[in-house]
């Protein structure tokens, strides 16, 4: 027992030092990015319009990126064992039913196997098109966020696809709001 109690506290310190090391190389949280398409960073530059795929759903219809056309889209890229995404998901159903109606749709990619998503899907129970690929899923992430530095990250379009910001991280509901306020 006595040999015990240095090991954790070595391996509480140890941690303790490396998150601040962390937090003091890479700020509170992930960057967000500004306006496409002069859109830079430790993340790589965006696109500047929402790129043309097809993926299929959680039911496995392939739907395509042009059925959303016209509307103010909210692109979240995510996965199930992804903690951040997770927690923003139930907030991402908060404003498809409060922004519906005024031309915003959500849309989750989920960079996961189908098998998984649709376990967690009949948890969480969407209100919103979820489309699934590992590899596809990566490659429109990419092709939205060349480089993407992790999950989750949310790309803003306006009406007519154009990628208007990119935010990688964690959403909160202002950030989200202040984004749909100056695409509405």
């Amino acid at each position: 027992m006595s040999r015990l109690v240095p090991l954790v506290l070595l391996a509480i310190v140890a941690g303790a030092t490396g998150f601040f090391v962390f937090r003091g190389l890479h700020g509170d949280g992930p960057p967000e990015t500004g306006p496409a398409p002069a859109v830079t960073g430790a993340a790589g530059q965006a696109a500047s319009t929402l790129p043309e795929f097809t993926l299929p759903d959680l039911s496995g219809r392939l739907r395509a990126a042009g059925e959303w056309e016209g509307q103010v889209r909210l692109v979240n890229f995510w996965a199930t064992w992804c903690p951040p995404c997770r927690r923003e998901i139930p907030l991402l159903k908060e404003i498809q039913d409060e922004y519906a109606g005024r031309g915003v749709q959500v849309i989750g990619i989920a960079i996961d196997e189908a098998d998984a998503v649709a376990e967690y899907a009949r948890e969480i129970d969407f209100n919103y098109p979820v489309l699934v690929g590992q590899q596809e899923g990566m490659d429109v992430a990419n092709a939205v966020l060349k480089d993407f530095p992790g999950l989750p990250f949310t790309a803003f379009a306006d009406r007519s696809g154009r990628i208007l910001r990119v935010h990688t991280g964690e959403l909160h509901r202002e950030q989200i709001e202040e984004i749909l306020a100056a695409l509405l």
